[in-house]
């Protein structure tokens, strides 16, 4: 079984990811330094230090296929987000807004972050593409009214 999702950001394609499923495992692969999770994540892109990637879940919940994002800050403050998420199906398409705030060092995933989602469970469409449009980073500014820093 191959299922394949092409990452598209803005309106260049960055790429097509083809995930394969295991035929028969071989010798395991040796240890690494990385940790196994970290593995499972493809990165779409970085905007002002922050990184924005997913995973694709063929069987999301257990009948139609869905994503979570992870957004992680890598700068000293906090910043406010915001962009449209657009999935793709070879017959239809839909996009929904993302948008929301992400503390100094931060990581957000999943459901109880508003990061996850089966966008064609109702008509049954298989996710082809999955693309962002539109992403805004902006530093959140202290209550005394100066601006953070925020990487570039």
């Amino acid at each position: 079984m191959r299922t394949c999702i092409q990452v598209l950001a803005g309106v260049a394609a960055l790429g097509v990811l083809c995930v394969s499923a295991a035929v028969g495992q071989g010798k395991a692969p040796p240890d690494s330094v990385d940790e196994w999770h970290e593995d499972a994540w493809t990165r779409i892109v970085e905007q002002n230090g922050v990184h924005i990637s997913y995973i694709f879940y063929p069987e999301a919940n257990n009948k139609h296929n869905g994503v979570v994002l992870r957004l992680e800050n890598e700068n000293d403050t906090a910043v406010r987000y915001s962009f449209t998420l657009i999935f793709r199906a070879p017959e239809t398409d839909t996009t929904t807004q993302v948008q929301g705030t992400l503390r100094a060092g931060a990581m957000k995933t999943g459901e109880e972050s508003g990061l996850f989602w089966v966008p064609f469970k109702k008509t049954g469409y298989t996710i082809g593409e999955i693309g962002l449009r539109g992403l805004d980073v902006t530093p959140v500014r202290d209550p005394r009214g100066s601006a953070a820093h925020v990487r570039h």
